[in-house]
């Protein structure tokens, strides 16, 4: 496709949203479109063109799409208790969900992003494309109010909401496409099948790796597997804790890591402008062995907001940790990225540790073979690991604050 003229771009996105020509103020659609990437490259060409990326619109966007759902999730299921319909709503509001809706609305090919972004496959991301149309929808709220946003959503989401009919009839399926967008898959084994031939009970519970997350019994398997399914999902913070969980494996300090985490700290600044990103964490300290994840801080001002997102970043929350972000991506190279509001006590406590361990080489020492044992003890998947650890690394993080004043 040739490339668009900025006025072909934002008459495409009118004319697919179904609004009459000229409803969208140029310059905020042509902003919803904008790419971190786009911005940062025309930040640093002659004469520095001024421009804003799609991030505040996103933003917005977010807050709008989570009240259309939420009404629409209220008045479609009237008998439905308040965690089902937040099951129902994360369902919806999830990045692969938006994908599929951006996608039908031809929204990649008119995004603007950077050459890199563009050579790497941006129009097609989902991340990319989830944002996008976020920022979209604050755009057609801005320009329309929010009566013909709705409008506009309720015809752009009507896919998901039927959809979403089926999920609360189907809690298997619900958990199922949970699983699937943190790339996890939940095993169903049958624990007891009790009673006659022509009144048999089965009892099933549903486990990720090692951790149970619920039974459930019904007259045949099947029913059984939706009550297991339905009673995991009714405990949502065991769910996030199993989930969080992985397998732990620690190699010899490669010194790949520092280069590794030189360009993905890069990509990061350039998506979050106003980020500090560090290489942290034991693979940032030359010799010391580590898990195969880089390790990164990514410092935002003032504080934190639920809705920031991280490019091609699996979200988990705080995690156990009050005051953080905490994101991973997983692939050929697994990145673990924290977020935390610069110059706090997260932040500096972080620095401190890393810069301590590089500057006492003995203490290096002593963690990796603490490392070692861990691993030696059996603890090989993260939760358990990281208790191991844990004793050790308030006394290092103890004496690197005292270093450090």
């Amino acid at each position: 496709m040739a490339e668009l003229t900025d006025q072909e771009r934002v008459a495409l996105l009118t004319s697919r949203l179904g609004l009459p020509e000229g409803s969208l103020q140029h310059e905020v659609a042509l902003q919803a479109l904008r790419h971190g990437s786009y911005v940062h490259e025309r930040s640093l060409a002659p004469g520095r063109e001024q421009l804003g990326s799609n991030e505040r619109l996103e933003f917005l966007g977010d807050a709008v799409l989570g009240y259309l759902i939420a009404r629409r999730m209220y008045d479609r299921f009237p008998d439905a208790p308040e965690g089902d319909l937040t099951r129902l709503r994360a369902s919806l509001v999830r990045e692969e969900s938006l994908a599929i809706v951006a996608r039908q609305l031809g929204l990649g090919e008119l995004l603007l992003l950077g050459r890199g972004e563009q050579r790497s496959g941006g129009r097609e991301n989902a991340g990319r494309l989830a944002d996008a149309l976020e920022a979209v929808i604050a755009a057609v709220y801005l320009s329309c109010g929010m009566e013909r946003a709705l409008e506009v959503l309720e015809r752009l989401l009507e896919p998901l909401f039927e959809r979403a009919d089926a999920l609360a009839r189907d809690p298997k399926t619900e958990l199922q496409q949970l699983f699937q967008s943190r790339r996890r898959v939940p095993q169903y084994s049958v624990l007891a099948v009790n009673g006659p031939d022509h009144a048999r009970s089965y009892e099933v519970e549903v486990r990720l790796d090692a951790a149970a997350l619920g039974r459930g019994s019904g007259r045949s398997k099947k029913e059984a597997e939706q009550a297991a399914a339905r009673a995991a999902l009714a405990d949502p913070s065991a769910l996030e804790h199993a989930l969080l969980d992985e397998p732990v494996t620690v190699e010899p300090w490669d010194g790949r890591w520092p280069e590794l985490a030189l360009e993905e700290m890069a990509r990061l600044r350039a998506a979050l402008p106003e980020a500090s990103v560090e290489h942290i964490g034991s693979t940032a300290v030359p010799g010391l062995d580590a898990k195969p994840i880089v390790d990164l801080l990514v410092g935002v001002p003032l504080e934190l907001s639920s809705s920031l997102k991280l490019p091609d970043y699996e979200a988990c929350g705080e995690a156990g940790v009050p005051g953080r972000l905490y994101f991973r991506k997983r692939g050929p190279v697994a990145f673990n990225a924290q977020v935390v509001v610069k110059g706090g006590p997260l932040w500096r406590d972080a620095l401190a540790v890393r810069d301590y361990l590089r500057a006492h080489p003995e203490e290096a020492a002593r963690y990796a073979e603490t490392k070692r044992s861990a691993i030696a003890s059996g603890a090989t998947m993260l939760q358990v690991y990281s208790r191991y650890k844990a004793p050790l690394i308030l006394e290092i993080l103890g004496r690197a604050r005292t270093w450090v004043r």
